[in-house]
């Protein structure tokens, strides 16, 4: 276990650290071992999907399956595209009328995102909620109860989808690692646009070419041996925490860190550029103005900076 923390809120060091093989990822896996070791529990179906996240691993193993989830990725991208497109202008259709109330996390990202996780990893709604409860297991707010809670869920799926292979858990996880980032980047970047512009019809405004916000807004690395990189005293085992997002940073350096960097690059990096130039398209064609009602922050965010609930009303 890491015997301290540290914290580097400079972009640039911030990168260096993250692309240095002096550091390693954060065992995600290796801190539900502890845990199940602490307290007797078992938390081995949650450890198993842990251990094939490649944004926790590093190595051959990482490559191996990150080259998997690519394959996927690349063999669905059409599909993905033509899913997200039917589903936006669904939504676009039923959603934005003159005085409608509209929860923007609930209604309309999370669809969203199930449309592409759905052709990414064909599934039933049981399993979309799946999808969207995994992340959770990351946040060290979450009680042991819930952490209990999701690990059944994920021993039933396993029973029922991974008794010869693991190639449905690779898919599992593939669309659990984009739930948090798609979900939450894209309703964070559509509020902060509209609260830039109060009053404006949707058409009207100017609308950003990419992501303005992420809800990801640092990763972990593990020190693996002293190194000069960080501007702290470090010992080997020690834990650095990287800010990839920052108001002490410049748009573009918030810009560059949006998909992270080298191999831990964001899988989903294409399809959320398309899709989100898809949503920009189909609001500026709406001549309505919104009401910004209200945002709630998710209690468990690490690493992320989750909205539970955008308010909105369209006028």
């Amino acid at each position: 276990m890491a015997s301290k923390i540290h914290f580097i809120e400079n972009a640039e060091a911030a990168k260096a650290v993250i692309l240095s093989a002096e550091f390693t990822t954060y065992s995600m896996a290796d801190r539900y071992r502890e845990l199940s070791d602490r307290t007797k529990l078992d938390f081995s179906a949650a450890i198993q999907l842990l251990d094939h996240l490649p944004v926790f691993l590093d190595g051959e193993k990482h490559q191996k399956i990150r080259k998997l989830m690519a394959k996927r990725i690349s063999e669905t991208k059409d599909s993905q595209f033509a899913a997200s497109q039917a589903t936006l202008l669904a939504l676009c259709t039923s959603l934005f009328r003159p005085g409608s109330e509209i929860d923007l996390v609930a209604d309309f990202c999370q669809p969203l995102w199930h449309s592409i996780s759905s052709v990414i990893v064909p599934c039933s709604e049981t399993m979309l909620e799946l999808v969207d409860a995994i992340p959770a297991l990351f946040s060290p707010h979450l009680s042991i109860r819930e952490r209990a809670k999701i690990n059944a869920r994920i021993a039933a799926f396993l029973e029922v989808h991974c008794a010869h292979s693991d190639d449905n858990l690779l898919l599992l996880c593939l669309a659990s690692l984009g739930a948090r980032p798609f979900v939450g980047t894209m309703g964070l970047s559509i509020w902060e646009a509209l609260q830039a512009h109060p009053g404006a019809k949707m058409s009207e405004m100017a609308w950003p070419s990419m992501f303005s916000s992420s809800s990801l807004t640092f990763v972990d690395r593990v020190v693996s041996s002293p190194s000069e990189r960080c501007p702290h005293s470090l010992e080997t085992g020690d834990r650095v925490r990287c800010f990839t997002q920052s108001r002490l940073y410049s748009p573009a350096e918030n810009r560059m860190a949006l998909f992270g960097f080298g191999a831990h690059t964001c899988l989903g990096k294409s399809i959320s550029e398309k899709v989100w130039k898809l949503v920009v398209a189909a609001f500026s064609q709406i001549d309505l103005r919104v009401d910004c009602r209200s945002i709630d922050m998710s209690p468990h965010n690490d690493p992320f900076q989750m909205p539970a609930s955008i308010k909105v009303a369209l006028i």
